[in-house]
């Protein structure tokens, strides 16, 4: 392993970490640089898990990053687990097959619920919307989708009154939009369809 593959692996991790665990650090917005050395970096313990990582995941290792840090924040050789290349496949097909993902989510949020329902805050409490990605029901492209085209989260941030689980959940999805991309049109006309037929 060459010290450069794995000081960049390391670059990387810093960076998409910092992005989703400091609410001033903006990966897109500095181009995903942090202030890292590399003599500081051959100091450390876990530097050959970078360079490891590095030759497992190649070009992808940025979406390999994004998919298991913006879950939860993880140590390099955590990274290395079956878990984390199970998150990062499904994380994967989640992507590949977005429409069909949000599709399916939609549908589901509308099977008991219209859309105003699902988006609307009762007495300071969790809307239905954060309440099924809570439960693990849909997904967070969704959630980012949804917010893009209905701008939910405005009117959340001053009527839901929760503030522990609440303000992490709506800066993850906040610090995620960075790393999602879709032609917000097409959605909205699909999100319109499918209130429409449920």
């Amino acid at each position: 392993m060459s010290s450069r593959e794995g000081f960049d692996s390391y670059q990387l991790y810093l960076g998409v970490k910092l992005h989703f665990n400091s609410e001033s650090y903006d990966f897109v917005k500095y181009n995903g640089k942090v202030k890292a050395d590399l003599p500081s970096f051959l100091k450390r313990n876990d530097r050959f898990h970078f360079g490891k990582l590095a030759r497992l995941y190649k070009s992808e290792l940025l979406d390999f990053y994004v998919a298991n840090l913006s879950l939860k924040d993880k140590w390099v050789g955590d990274l290395l687990d079956n878990e984390s290349k199970k998150v990062y496949l499904e994380w994967k097909k989640r992507n590949q097959r977005l429409t069909y993902q949000f599709e399916q989510d939609v549908t589901k949020l509308l099977e008991k619920k219209n859309i105003q329902e699902v988006l609307t805050v009762n007495k300071g409490q969790h809307p239905y919307l954060l309440k099924q990605f809570l439960g693990k029901k849909i997904s967070l492209e969704t959630m980012c989708i949804l917010d893009e085209i209905t701008e939910y989260s405005k009117k959340w941030n001053t009527l839901i009154t929760e503030t522990l689980i609440y303000p992490e959940t709506i800066n993850k999805i906040n610090k995620y939009k960075a790393f999602i991309s879709f032609n917000k049109n097409t959605y909205k006309q699909k999100l319109i369809q499918l209130c429409k037929t449920n």
